[in-house]
């Protein structure tokens, strides 16, 4: 029963410490205004997350307006909207000279905090994001990350990120953040070649089940009437290399390394031609094989009566 006693009253003990902790937290999560800075190739753009409650019964069109007076004040901003969600408002703009210099694989950007969140007030919490792609080598402030308060939370898609929280008050004070993207030229070849080489996987595949598919019906005549079920079974694996390089565009960052890399209309054709062409060999392989087999067959009919 003693023992029962002590872990009733260390549990109580536990929630009681716990609790204050969890508040804060609570009213932290609440109470910041959170920014993301998107570094993602040809679609850059600034998304700030404002709690509805830090409004002030301020309209959300005036908060958009205001928020793009200030930005327009330094960039060019493009498309800018905003969507009301359960407990904030996003608000979205489109930066069209976000990156001032991108040459060779060398990319610069220049961000005054001032016209970033200059907006809000000192002493208000933010939590700023800085999202780029996997493959491509940040610097900021010619500083390491953490010496300025960014940390970098674990990130499973073509993107890497960079969090720092704290007020406003002490972005305003590092003025401006200058960072340096260097593309890994070294893993964006060794992606691209992996990526490309699906298209040979997907031709191999295509040819040795269409052949086996062709072989089974034509030794047994008698599938013929399974004719569609079995020509989806045999597709099945082509479709899952078509599945596995869709991931692998995404995961391996390739997604946005391209667009950061190369010219507008050049990386669309890196990133849709290997996925279509993989796509148009289902059916130059497989839409044909029926009428071959029924020809085929029709023909060693004919020879067998002969």
């Amino acid at each position: 029963m003693k023992k029962k006693g002590l872990l009733l009253i260390l549990f109580f003990l536990v929630v009681i410490m716990s609790y204050p902790k969890t508040t804060i937290a609570k009213d932290f999560e609440n109470d910041t205004v959170k920014v993301d800075i998107c570094i993602i190739g040809g679609d850059n753009r600034f998304v700030y997350k404002i709690p509805k409650h830090l409004h002030n019964n301020t309209p959300f069109v005036e908060m958009k307006n205001n928020i793009e007076s200030s930005l327009e004040s330094h960039w060019k901003v493009g498309d800018a909207r905003f969507e009301a969600h359960q407990a904030d408002v996003a608000y979205t703009f489109s930066i069209k000279d976000l990156i001032n210099e991108k040459q060779n694989g060398q990319m610069k950007v220049a961000i005054p905090y001032t016209f970033l969140v200059g907006m809000f007030g000192e002493n208000d919490d933010i939590q700023l994001g800085i999202l780029a792609s996997k493959l491509i080598d940040w610097e900021a402030n010619s500083k390491d990350w953490a010496t300025l308060g960014f940390v970098e939370p674990p990130t499973y898609f073509s993107k890497q990120e960079y969090v720092y929280e704290g007020e406003v008050n002490e972005l305003l004070q590092q003025r401006v953040g200058h960072f340096n993207g260097t593309v890994m030229k070294g893993q964006l070849v060794l992606h691209s070649v992996i990526y490309f080489i699906f298209i040979i996987a997907q031709l191999i595949a295509c040819i040795i089940l269409s052949r086996r598919l062709k072989k089974r019906i034509i030794e047994n005549p008698e599938n013929m009437h399974q004719f569609r079920k079995l020509n989806y079974m045999y597709q099945i694996i082509p479709l899952m290399i078509i599945g596995v390089q869709i991931v692998f565009l995404v995961m391996s960052g390739l997604l946005t390394a391209f667009s950061l890399y190369f010219s507008p209309g050049m990386d669309l054709l890196l990133i849709i031609v290997p996925i279509l062409f993989n796509i148009i060999l289902l059916p130059t392989y497989f839409v044909t094989i029926e009428s071959e087999v029924s020809k085929e067959i029709e023909n060693n009919s004919f020879s067998s009566d002969m």
